[in-house]
């Protein structure tokens, strides 16, 4: 079998109608067919219906280009091809590829014997990774809300009439004070306090140094001179950017917990890493004078003095 024969036996799969649109490519390439060269597969693209031959041997992927002059002919060399991506359209196979930093696109003919021709491309090539793009992560729609702070607006840069807390980015909140430039926070967490008393308990112990927030004991106190008949409150476990801690109270109605029920806290959760055993005893004096100015205020009863006391001491 001649070349020229090869070539057709090639195209069978397209039709003989396709292999009569082609007669002067095959006799035109064959020409160009070097003695240790190959010819794997072959199929035609068309352009302004004119039809092309396309041969993919074992050394070049050659074609040819029609201009003013006529035809010319096209060789890529194996060797010299990156980047190859074989898109399968309805109507046509498009071959994308790069050959001496030059963009190259073929428009081949979507028929049977071009299927077997981009396999063979793929076989060479090989198939191209999909990068599966990352989602976006999603901002949260603007939460705005008018607070009505009841212990905690002395950590805050300024003093005013209007506090609102605003929250367009996960994890952070900005507070602004009549509608002065805002302070960004990182929301650690958000409880609604529903027992005043384990509240002000669980405040006291996020205080840090150089925290305005208060003992317990005035906590407790401020709010239960401010919430009235409204028992709803919520504290806010904010933190700045230099680390420090700012925890505050604010009285809340039903609307207000339903907008503090959409916030978004930031990812990274409050640990605390526990000490490494101490080879003496320590009796914690700190938490114990607490526990006791708690007592003193009339915030934990004597039982709840007691059990916490055990606890502490670990008896």
């Amino acid at each position: 079998m001649n070349i020229q024969e090869q070539i057709r036996d090639l195209l069978k799969p397209a039709g003989k109608q396709v292999i009569s649109f082609v007669e002067e490519d095959i006799d035109i390439l064959s020409t160009h067919i070097e003695d240790d060269e190959q010819i794997i597969s072959a199929t035609t693209g068309s352009k302004k219906l004119t039809y092309f031959l396309f041969l993919l041997t074992t050394k070049r992927l050659l074609t040819l280009e029609k201009d003013k002059k006529g035809k010319t002919f096209v060789s890529y060399d194996v060797n010299a091809i990156s980047n190859l991506v074989v898109n399968r359209k309805i109507f046509a196979v498009e071959v994308d590829f790069t050959y001496l930093k030059n963009e190259i696109k073929l428009k081949l003919t979507n028929d049977n014997a071009t299927k077997p021709f981009a396999n063979e491309l793929e076989n060479i090539f090989g198939i191209p990774e999909k990068t599966i793009p990352k989602k976006k992560e999603k901002e949260p729609k603007a939460i705005k809300l008018n607070m009505n702070i009841l212990n905690g607006k002395e950590q805050l840069k300024d003093r005013g009439f209007s506090y609102v807390l605003r929250q367009t980015k996960h994890g952070y909140v900005d507070i602004l004070i009549d509608n002065k430039e805002p302070e960004t926070f990182k929301l650690v967490r958000w409880e609604r306090v529903e027992n005043i008393q384990k509240s002000a308990l669980d405040i006291a112990g996020w205080t840090v140094i150089g925290s305005k927030f208060g003992n317990a004991g005035a906590i407790a106190g401020a709010m239960g001179a401010n919430i009235g008949k409204d028992k709803s409150v919520a504290t806010l476990f904010l933190k700045r950017e230099n680390g420090e801690k700012i925890p505050l109270v604010i009285k809340c109605d039903k609307k207000d917990l339903e907008k503090l029920s959409l916030l978004i806290v930031a990812e990274e959760e409050e640990t605390t890493q526990a000490a490494p055993p101490s080879t003496t005893s320590s009796i914690p004096t700190d938490e114990l004078i607490k526990l006791k100015e708690l007592m003193d205020a009339g915030i934990l009863t004597q039982e709840e003095f007691d059990a916490k006391k055990k606890q502490l001491l670990g008896i």
